[in-house]
């Protein structure tokens, strides 16, 4: 059996990262899968982007960071996400644009995982936080386990054979098991912003064996200086509103 630590939208925060990573260690994993969004928001692009590239084995690229390629996308953010963007910008070296530029937005693994940030539909952008939105995205799963972020929102929706689907959000410790008879849009919640109502950074562990057997998707929480992660954004002058919300977990 795999153990795989699956983070994503960590938006620049280290302070939540570096929690996480230290969790994630005292669980044994046996790999870190980073589902997009490393930059962004937060404080610390670069330390973040340090971190997940020594410690991740699979890292997908997200909208976010996308935007910092191409500052074209920053036309669909808000205003603060865009003067993050912006700032997040001129803080990154040819190297760290040059290993954006590198990550994949769809990773397989075997025959049964696919990791993507936003949908497995393909040459879409969707957010998954509804029914309607998963029975969608499961058009473009044909079976197995599709492990996504970009809402922020610790969720696990289930499609049986006959069509039915269901969504559940996640409370911290709970595990789902994920039966090889369905298809799954697995979604680990936010590191570095969570947007839930839980100002705690967010990941979770997926133990998988093979297509034929089940799986077990288990959602964590970790407490993180977020004091620490607001004062490092009102110090570099980032938009007040974007500090603010760590603490909310909105």
């Amino acid at each position: 059996m795999s153990r795989y630590g699956i983070i994503s939208d960590i938006h620049g925060n280290a302070h939540a990262l570096r929690a996480v990573y230290e969790k994630l260690g005292a669980l044994e994993v046996d790999r870190i899968v980073c589902l997009g969004d490393i930059v962004g928001y937060g404080p610390s692009p670069t330390k973040c982007l340090d971190l997940v590239l020594s410690y991740c084995h699979e890292i997908i690229k997200g909208n976010h960071d996308e935007a910092i390629l191409d500052p074209d996308l920053g036309r669909y953010f808000n205003s603060s996400a865009m003067l993050a963007l912006n700032w997040t910008r001129e803080q990154l070296s040819a190297y760290h644009l040059h290993a954006i530029s590198h990550m994949k937005t769809r990773i397989r693994l075997g025959d049964s995982l696919l990791l993507v940030h936003d949908t497995p539909v393909l040459h879409d952008s969707a957010y998954i936080h509804q029914l309607q939105h998963a029975i969608e995205a499961f058009d473009g799963l044909e079976k197995g386990i599709c492990l996504h972020g970009h809402t922020h929102l610790p969720t696990v929706f289930c499609a049986t054979p006959d069509g039915e689907v269901t969504m559940k959000l996640l409370a911290d410790g709970e595990s789902v098991t994920l039966s090889p008879e369905n298809k799954y849009l697995c979604n680990p919640g936010s590191v570095g912003q969570p947007r839930d109502g839980d100002s705690r950074a967010s990941y979770a562990v997926l133990e998988h064996t093979s297509p034929d057997a089940e799986a077990i998707f288990t959602l964590y929480r970790t407490e993180y200086d977020i004091a620490g992660a607001q004062n490092e954004m009102h110090a570099v002058g980032l938009p007040a509103a974007l500090a603010e919300r760590l603490g909310r977990g909105t």
